[in-house]
């Protein structure tokens, strides 16, 4: 049965006493990139009751099989299933979250220090906050948040330096609280072990007290050397939310059988789900 997308999102995602009338909720994350005249689109579809969450990484047409890359739990966010699909075989491997986020702080550690990268904390910073339009019968607040950071590295006799901004306007509510596998997904984030994400994460989250249902970012990457500007957009909204049955929910969270995936895999994976943004939103 079609019913409205972001309220039901909150009452079911975000207000999780309310889920015990319903078995659990299915909804789609529309996600549009674009980098000049090139537009990507796909979507994240997220299945979720109170204690198991799943994300499926589609393409735009939606469709899930047994080799769509996903991450699901099933105790409360406690312990993360990732499964990929590299090299026409299937991996997946689970991880305790706060171990996951460790292995990619030690990764981030390690690759400054290899390359002997100086990079400096990002800055965040809030440039507004206003009260935003009405979202299908919720308030919303609308935080324009930007972030820069500069990095400089010798490679040789040359010096590589580049400088990031990017210039978020998120609309959340501020009327209910952040469900409660999201909190423990989040809080890792913070406790990677790596000062820079830590610092950063934490500075980030700290302007967003409420969920987001709505995000638009410009991403500006300045090659200062080359005196050379890359720009990417990306939109992200809610679509298509229906609910699930408890039957259909047992299937969709069956442990896998698959191979397991190797640290460097492991690093794949992590990568991929920082440079999409789908740790943050």
């Amino acid at each position: 049965m079609r019913i409205n997308a972001i309220k039901l999102l909150v009452i079911a995602i975000l207000l999780p006493y309310s889920i015990a009338a319903q078995a659990g909720i299915r909804a789609i994350l529309d996600i549009e990139v674009i980098k000049g005249e090139n537009v990507e689109k796909y979507a994240e579809i997220v299945t979720f009751d109170e204690d198991r969450f799943r994300i499926d990484f589609v393409g735009e047409d939606k469709k899930v099989t047994n080799e769509t890359p996903y991450i699901m739990t099933t105790d409360g966010g406690d312990t993360w299933v990732m499964g990929d699909k590299p090299k026409d075989r299937f991996y997946c491997t689970s991880m305790k979250t706060s171990e996951f986020f460790k292995v990619v702080g030690d990764k981030v550690s390690g690759a400054i220090d290899f390359f002997n990268v100086k990079a400096e904390t990002p800055e965040v910073t809030k440039n507004f906050e206003q009260p935003g339009p009405e979202m299908h019968g919720l308030k919303t607040t609308h935080v324009q948040i930007e972030t820069s950071a500069n990095a400089y590295a010798w490679f040789l006799f040359f010096k590589f330096e580049y400088s990031a901004k990017v210039t978020e306007d998120i609309w959340y509510t501020p009327d209910v609280d952040i469900h409660p596998v999201r909190k423990k997904w989040l809080n890792a984030i913070t406790q990677s072990g790596n000062s820079i994400i830590d610092q950063y994460t934490n500075d980030y989250l700290s302007k967003l007290p409420g969920p987001v249902l709505k995000r638009k970012s410009v991403t500006e990457i300045t090659d200062e050397r080359k005196k050379k500007t890359k720009i990417q957009e990306e939109r992200a909204s809610y679509t298509e939310v229906t609910e699930v049955s408890s039957e259909e929910l047992d299937k969709v969270f069956v442990m896998p059988k698959c191979e397991m995936m190797d640290e460097n895999e492991v690093e794949e994976k992590a990568k991929a789900l920082f440079s999409a943004g789908r740790i943050m939103l």
